[in-house]
């Protein structure tokens, strides 16, 4: 007992200087934690109040706050999924560049959130459509048809429209590869109208 006791005396001032570093780590985690906590609510919060104003049609506002949660909150989900809303917005408002952009901003970060990783494809590729640049919008097609991540019940959907969008780019061999898969999943009279649209297009 003495020699401990000899022992804490001498060493005191180490054992409380790593009391106090011990104590100090503890209570820094302790705040993070609440910090990113309180953070994460505060994305939520903001992410719910901005989906209101786009259900409620107020396209501006809501674009505008999905702006600000994806400067704000950017390496959380509600970041990331902001920017595909706010393309989504801006595609509903007619500014398909804008939407593009956006688009491609969720795009860039969708490996980490991928929900929307095949809506903010067809987004763009619609945005795409719209500015009547078919060829890339037929590129955004085929890539959604041949790899769906989420929307795998699209496929005839997405096939049908890289087809007509490859005709209206002048690519009819790749429109008929894209109906002949497009044939596969049919059936009845929709399969055989399908056959005689790529005999014509075969000329």
């Amino acid at each position: 007992m003495i020699n401990a006791w000899e022992y804490f005396r001498r060493h005191q001032n180490a054992f409380f200087a790593g009391l106090i570093v011990v104590i100090v780590i503890i209570a820094g985690s302790l705040w993070m934690t609440g910090a990113r906590s309180r953070t994460r609510t505060e994305a939520q919060t903001q992410f719910a109040e901005a989906l209101t104003a786009f259900r409620n049609g107020e396209l501006k506002t809501a674009e505008e706050m999905f702006r600000i949660i994806r400067e704000r909150y950017g390496n959380l989900e509600e970041g990331a999924e902001a920017a595909y809303l706010a393309g989504k917005c801006a595609l509903e408002d007619g500014r398909n560049t804008h939407a593009i952009e956006q688009f491609q901003s969720y795009l860039d970060r969708a490996g980490k959130y991928p929900f929307f990783r095949d809506a903010a494809l067809d987004g763009m590729a619609v945005a795409w459509e719209n500015e009547r640049d078919y060829a890339k919008a037929a590129e955004l097609y085929v890539q959604l048809s041949e790899n769906m991540k989420t929307n795998s019940f699209m496929e005839a959907a997405y096939l049908r429209r890289a087809a007509d969008v490859l005709k209206l780019s002048d690519q009819p061999t790749k429109a008929i590869e894209i109906l002949e898969r497009l044939r596969e999943l049919s059936s009845g009279v929709e399969k055989r109208d399908i056959g005689i649209e790529i005999e014509i297009l075969r000329g």
